[in-house]
């Protein structure tokens, strides 16, 4: 009897021993699992989860039955609206017209082997020479309307005399234009992250965003800088269909994952509203975030 009682004891210590290593192994196993899990979904995570986003904002949506003057205030009041904040930033190039502001939270600053692309330069380099000489990014510069050939201005700006637009023609002008996406495929840079799109074309912004928007690359941009431009630049009144036009483009930008963090009116376009008699602007300088690319911890 004692034998068997002593056996037992034996046979519940085997036991016990089993399911003790056991357990140890299964929870080591899980803290692993639980580990993994919080990395993926930390190195998943958006940049959608790490900002503020202010609310109240406009919906930048013009009725159809809007006359001139509820649509110029639509227009004028979803421009004028910061959609998200960005805690740190700087302006690089000229304090005034020519310089640009760039966010320089977690992922959107910019780092090692960065790309810009600059769209409009009017022989003002303020911008493109600051970002190489801050950061040493790649930058791509174009402007038709200069009288500069294809050059290399210093070890990383490339000058293109070549303009964007919203498809690819030679214009009555003899300027070569083609769309964001035609370039980036020229220029191999498809796969590669542009850190900064600048664009500030006198009104052919309008065209060229609509093809970029009827394209994928702007999934592979991270900071939009865009200079918007009504017809008053030109010193003719824009109709309601170009209000629900400019809008109905920033809309789908803001649908795209693209948030605005940063805007100003440009001064030298001031003009009086024949609608409201307000004193308006006919050119804003836009900063845009993509939220939808990866976080990355500051």
């Amino acid at each position: 009897m004692q034998s068997l009682c002593k056996l037992s004891i034996r046979r519940r210590l085997a036991i016990a021993l089993v399911l003790s290593s056991a357990m140890i192994y299964l929870t080591a196993y899980y803290q692993q699992f639980i580990m993994k899990a919080v990395f993926t979904k930390k190195r998943m995570a958006t940049m959608r989860q790490n900002l503020s986003f202010l609310t109240n904002i406009s919906t930048g949506v013009i009725p159809p039955e809007a006359n001139a003057l509820t649509a110029e205030e639509i227009y004028h009041r979803y421009g004028s609206e910061l959609q998200v904040i960005c805690p740190e930033s700087k302006r690089l190039g000229n304090k005034e017209d020519g310089g640009w502001d760039v966010c320089l939270y977690s992922a959107y600053k910019p780092h090692k082997e960065c790309l810009v692309y600059s769209f409009g330069i009017n022989n003002d380099w303020s911008f493109d020479d600051s970002v190489v000489s801050t950061y040493n990014c790649t930058v791509r510069a174009f402007d038709p309307s200069m009288k500069d050939p294809d050059h290399r201005r210093g070890p990383n700006i490339w000058f293109y005399k070549q303009g964007i637009s919203g498809s690819d023609f030679v214009n009555d002008r003899g300027w070569q234009l083609r769309t964001l996406e035609s370039y980036v495929r020229l220029f191999n840079d498809s796969e590669k992250m542009i850190d900064y799109l600048k664009i500030d074309v006198e009104y052919s912004e309008w065209s060229s965003l609509e093809a970029i928007l009827n394209s994928t690359v702007l999934s592979k941009v991270k900071q939009f800088g865009l200079e918007t431009h009504t017809r008053e630049i030109s010193k003719k009144a824009s109709t309601v269909a170009d209000l629900v036009y400019y809008t109905g483009l920033l809309r789908r930008l803001q649908d795209a994952g693209f948030y605005r963090w940063y805007w100003h009116f440009n001064h030298f376009g001031n003009f009086v509203s024949k609608n409201s008699n307000r004193k308006l602007t006919c050119c804003f300088e836009m900063v845009f975030l993509n939220v939808n690319i990866p976080y990355v911890a500051s």
